[in-house]
């Protein structure tokens, strides 16, 4: 009991920062509440639910507002993420049958807008990069998955499912598109 009263102010405090309205730190967030709190490698959802519950019962009045916003802001994210999936699916891994520049130009200007929403404008030239090089891989099986996770109509079993395959290619894409990150090693 004694570590929860000691560190009962971090959840709270985690959560704050997203009235900060700095992109970056509300990307650091999510990666903290999808990679620490409840991570997907986790597959007993009782444990992810016991994790967030926990989590939840240390939030105050303000901080739990902002929690609540989380649901909110994903769904504004949901039409910035179709129209990227539309545009690499038209880019089709640059085989396109008509309106080339169109596509293209329509392709980067998509890439553009989900960049500046993911963080900060002097952090999103490489989001850009990524997402960019993503789409012209052409990975359908990814974009279907995208599709999938966003799909208000999926039961949470599929969701959860579709979470963890979204997972697994995130970390083989990490490992293929920066072999270098596969050289770091913990002490």
């Amino acid at each position: 009991m004694a570590a929860t009263e000691t560190f009962s102010w971090i959840p709270s405090a985690l959560i704050l920062t997203m009235y900060t309205n700095d992109r970056d730190l509300t990307s650091i967030l999510y990666k903290v509440l999808y990679t620490v709190l409840i991570p997907f490698n986790i597959t007993d959802d009782m444990l992810r639910t016991k994790r967030l519950l926990l989590f939840t019962s240390q939030l105050g009045e303000k901080s739990h507002r902002a929690l609540q916003t989380l649901p909110l802001r994903q769904l504004q994210s949901e039409q910035y993420v179709l129209a990227y999936l539309d545009a690499v699916e038209k880019l089709n891994g640059g085989e396109i049958a008509e309106n080339k520049d169109d596509v293209t130009r329509r392709f980067d200007a998509v890439c553009t807008s989900v960049a500046a929403l993911l963080g900060m404008p002097e952090s999103s030239a490489q989001r850009k990069a990524d997402l960019k090089k993503w789409g012209e891989q052409n990975d359908r099986r990814g974009f279907k998955l995208f599709r999938d996770l966003i799909n208000p109509e999926k039961d949470f079993k599929t969701l959860r499912k579709t979470q963890v395959n979204l997972f697994k290619i995130s970390t083989y894409c990490r490992k293929s598109y920066y072999p270098e990150s596969r050289k770091l090693r913990r002490p």
